[in-house]
């Protein structure tokens, strides 16, 4: 599957934001921004993106809820099974 749903701004700074599927996915600046800018002439634009995001074309869509009981969390360590217990009065 190819990377699909990326675009890109090039603010008048200089700056360039890659946007997946309308979220903001990375803000490049400097060199960075002016390799990808370079980049992205000579290739295709989405896998050029996808590469710049550091994703392989399989990120989830807003919205997308991961389904795998391995899905990673924030600190990149899978979590542990809970048995949570209601409150009673």
């Amino acid at each position: 599957m190819s990377a699909e749903g990326f675009d890109y701004r090039v603010r008048s700074n200089g700056e360039v934001a890659i946007f997946h599927h309308g979220r903001l996915a990375k803000m490049m600046r400097g060199d960075e921004a002016r390799q990808f800018l370079d980049a992205v002439k000579d290739a295709d634009p989405q896998e050029t993106m996808a590469a710049a995001v550091g994703n392989d074309g399989q990120m989830a869509r807003p919205g997308a809820q991961a389904t795998s009981a391995t899905a990673l969390h924030g600190n990149g360590e899978a979590h542990a099974v809970k048995d949570f217990r209601r409150k009673t009065g």
